[in-house]
């Protein structure tokens, strides 16, 4: 393993607001026909045509239309985007099991994308930026074993460098990190007052686990006896392959300059595990209101753990629902909480991003919980809503296509998100503005490609 890496390079501002803009394709708009100066900045969208992905510039995202042809740079087929402040977007490729590939750009002074650098790196299966490094993390084997040879697993770090192309990596171990025996996984870091909030996410127990700490299994049926599963559900003899603990969660505050101190935990049994799942992708659903305040939101994922003839699993009953770590706490806050299967559309939530002051916008699952259960990768999250946090309340949103599929993360500003919507009704996909305070989406900018993911916004750099 290469040297490590400082550890809070990782933590925070994880999957800020993301996006890609393009440019407008009126001539007088072109940034190559009238050079910006250095501190100027665009909207970079992230679009793809066919098997091609690109990058666009556009000078709005209220209004008007622009094409990827001619005026769309040509690069690597992005899996998530993530804006390094007004400098760099980052292209960042999951490629399912595999190693994780990637690459920077920046927008020059002739309105262009250009290609910085590219990285090769550990799969992916969490992200987030510090500093001038954009980090990537996942769970594999460290380089610890028992006297059986089984292999502990470890929290993988990437550290990769804007500003030089460098890549460092880092380890942590990911065994009995909550005290309970079982290995972990991350969800989103937030950077709040003055502290690192991480969502930590149990995963089961695996052999090495087991050996160790033998009084932490609960119920010795839940060892498997055969090897099973596929894909990210697979599974060998002799683990505990899902979580003992579905209706906890917990948060790792980190107060420190790294990852290598111990962190507090803050606990709660009133929601499960804080994350949204996709196969093996764990999405951020913690995040910080502009007073500091850290919301937890739940989907209640636990309630897909469901036993069958050959596995027996501990299923969780938790339904999805928020809670409050206020500023400067350390535990969770045991006067707030909110039930999203009592309120609004009453369905859980799969995604969620912080809009502005306390509004949140909630992605949900159309058709409720027990499609969240049974329908797997094919579930319905085509619900979009604004949760206000402090009023603890549901806003719906009028103004979208009801045949429109949404892109990565929305981009927010100055109180409102801009969703990426791709239709099937043959028309362009296009940039909805959305209102935080009265949930009114109307259609924005047009971009003629197949499909847009996000946008955000840079600054022209001369280099």
């Amino acid at each position: 393993m290469k040297k490590k890496f400082l550890l809070w390079a990782f933590a925070a501002a994880f999957c800020l607001s993301s996006g890609v803009l393009v440019s407008s394709c009126n001539e007088d708009d072109n940034p190559v026909d009238n050079p910006p100066t250095v501190g100027e900045t665009a909207y970079v969208v992230a679009a793809k045509v066919g098997e091609t992905s690109y990058l666009v510039t556009a000078t709005s995202l209220d209004e008007g239309t622009v094409s990827t042809e001619g005026r769309g740079t040509e690069v690597i087929g992005g899996t998530y985007w993530v804006y390094k402040g007004l400098d760099y977007v980052f292209a960042l490729v999951y490629n399912k099991g595999g190693a994780g590939t990637g690459a920077s750009y920046y927008l020059g002074t002739n309105g262009k994308m250009q290609e910085k650098y590219t990285y090769t790196y550990n799969r992916i299966t969490s992200y987030g930026t510090w500093g001038d490094k954009v980090v990537t993390v996942s769970t594999g084997d460290s380089n610890v074993t028992d006297e059986d040879q089984n292999v502990a697993q470890a929290l993988l770090f990437n550290y990769l460098d804007a500003t030089d192309g460098s890549q460092e990596e880092g380890a942590l171990v990911a065994e009995n990190f909550l005290g309970n025996g079982e290995k972990v996984s991350w969800a989103g870091l937030v950077e709040a007052n003055n502290k690192i909030y991480t969502s930590v996410i149990p995963m089961g127990m695996s052999k090495y686990g087991i050996k160790q700490w033998p009084d932490k299994v609960t119920d010795q049926e839940l060892i498997t006896k055969n090897d099973g599963g596929s894909g990210s559900g697979a599974y060998t003899a002799g683990v505990i392959p899902s979580t003992q603990y579905p209706d906890r969660a917990y948060v790792a505050i980190y107060s420190g300059t790294n990852f290598n101190e111990k962190p507090v935990i803050a606990e709660t049994d009133k929601i499960g595990y804080a994350c949204g799942r996709m196969r093996s992708q764990y999405y951020q659903t913690i995040w910080a209101a502009d007073n500091g305040d850290v919301y937890v939101f739940s989907p209640g994922h636990g309630r897909t753990a469901v036993s069958s003839p050959d596995l027996k699993k501990v299923t969780g009953t938790k339904p999805s629902g928020v809670m409050r770590i206020k500023a400067g706490a350390t535990t969770f806050d045991p006067d707030y909480y909110v039930n999203f299967e009592e309120i609004g559309t009453q369905h859980p939530i799969f995604r969620c991003w912080h809009i502005s002051e306390d509004y949140f916008l909630l992605q949900l699952y159309k058709k409720g919980a027990d499609d969240m259960i049974n329908g797997g990768t094919s579930a319905d999250v085509s619900e979009l809503a604004i949760f206000k946090a402090e009023d603890k309340t549901i806003i719906p949103i009028t103004g979208l296509p009801s045949d429109g599929t949404f892109g990565g993360e929305p981009y927010g500003e100055n109180g409102y998100a801009y969703m990426a919507v791709t239709v099937t009704s043959g028309d362009k996909p296009a940039f909805y503005k959305i209102d935080a305070k009265t949930g009114r989406a109307v259609k924005g900018l047009t971009v003629e490609a197949d499909a847009i993911f996000t946008v955000g916004k840079l600054g022209y750099l001369s280099k």
